[in-house]
């Protein structure tokens, strides 16, 4: 009865975070704290044409988007459906609560997996106050922690599914297939594992391919061209002419860490928070609401750590000074990247405990990227798996 009340608890807190992220951005509110949703996304021509992504443009519109193929579909489909900006509003809302619930019950199974209690107050971070009704990422974390949970069950067709769909919302999942494929220990079912991601992949994106490539290539090459953003980095590279040099060496820390993570013996819930944590630390472009991607594994993790609340309060603190007058929020020196690098200090502590819990001491963590690099394999300690289905 107990655990189930971690159950409830969780869902109430899930929903009462959800409530308030609707509050605050809703379009008619005064103040209305800006989200993606309204303040970039309605704007755009082919989603005020009601035309699809991606594929045909009004006149004098592009369909082009920035974000992969199911992100653009959900817009659209909120759009179609809600018609008039309250009414979009309101239907991406309600999806964001469906997404909400399957992240609370997909951390449930995987903490009673686990012999664990799931904690409500992981779902009443700052994180999911602010940027719970924001973007596409809660939809992105709820498939992320979906197939993980499906692993654990022993499915792994739809554990490969769910993460493939992941993908197909927004690409930072993919650095959760390494983990998986390699906790697999036999050739064929690692090879089943990724026929059917990269089956789930393509069904979404070759049509777009094959129906306007201009379009889908535009998407890539916009988030190629985009600046440093909330990266720790931007005081090392603060003049914005030598941001090529520094997503080159973005490209460097999170090919060094990645390897680093894929490589340890360690749990699967572990292995997955250090994959996702490493791609944080090392991108470009760690925008605010890619926490909500994290806190899900933190909270099967039952992760209690000192630097946990400072981390996702130094997070919603991004977007709430992001628009004081008279500054260049994305320039060092300006309080966005100031939370930026503070919350950056504050992962790479989490990450280190983590890995520290796993047998993994910074000094020998450190050690051991050289043999990493040439070497791979499946982990050792495992969370309990179900037979593969």
């Amino acid at each position: 009865m107990e655990k189930q009340d971690g159950l409830l608890l969780s869902v109430s807190a899930i929903l009462t975070s959800l409530l308030l992220a609707y509050v605050l951005h809703f379009p008619s509110s005064n103040p209305s704290i800006y989200s993606d949703i309204i303040g970039s996304f309605w704007g755009r021509c082919w989603v005020q044409a009601g035309t699809l992504p991606y594929i045909s443009s009004p006149p004098g519109c592009s369909s082009s988007f920035e974000y992969p193929v199911l992100s653009g579909f959900l817009l659209y489909f909120a759009k179609e459906v809600g018609v008039t900006l309250s009414g979009y509003y309101d239907t991406f809302s309600i999806l964001s609560v469906a997404a909400g619930l399957a992240i609370v019950g997909a951390c449930y199974g995987i903490t009673k997996s686990l012999g664990r209690k799931l904690d409500p107050l992981y779902f009443l971070m700052p994180t999911f106050i602010i940027y719970g009704i924001y973007n596409f990422d809660l939809f992105h974390a709820a498939l992320a922690i979906v197939s993980l949970f499906f692993f654990v069950r022993g499915n792994r067709t739809s554990s490969a599914i769910s993460l493939g769909l992941a993908v197909d919302l927004k690409l930072t999942s993919v650095v959760l297939l390494p983990v998986f494929l390699l906790e697999i220990r036999e050739d064929w079912p690692r090879l089943k594992y990724l026929l059917w991601f990269a089956v789930v992949v393509a069904a979404a994106n070759l049509p777009i391919v094959l129906l306007n490539f201009h379009n889908f290539l535009a998407g890539y090459q916009f988030i190629g061209n985009w600046g440093l953003e909330d990266a720790w980095y931007v005081w090392i590279f603060q003049n914005p002419s030598t941001w090529g040099y520094a997503k080159l060496f973005a490209v460097g820390v999170a090919g060094l860490l990645l390897i680093r993570v894929y490589t340890m013996e360690a749990s699967l819930e572990a292995k997955s928070f250090l994959a996702i944590g490493a791609y944080l630390l090392a991108t470009y472009i760690y925008a605010p609401q890619f926490n909500l991607l994290l806190i899900p594994f933190i909270a099967v993790l039952e992760l209690k750590h000192p630097a946990l609340y400072p981390w996702d309060g130094f997070n919603a603190l991004i977007i709430l000074t992001w628009f004081i007058p008279g500054s260049t929020p994305t320039a060092a020196w300006n309080w966005p990247q100031v939370f930026a690098a503070l919350r950056a200090v504050c992962l790479a502590w989490m990450c280190v405990s983590v890995a520290a819990t796993e047998g993994y001491s910074l000094p020998s963590w450190l050690r051991g990227i050289p043999r990493a690099i040439r070497r791979a394999g499946p982990s050792q300690e495992r969370l309990p798996v179900a037979a593969p289905t």
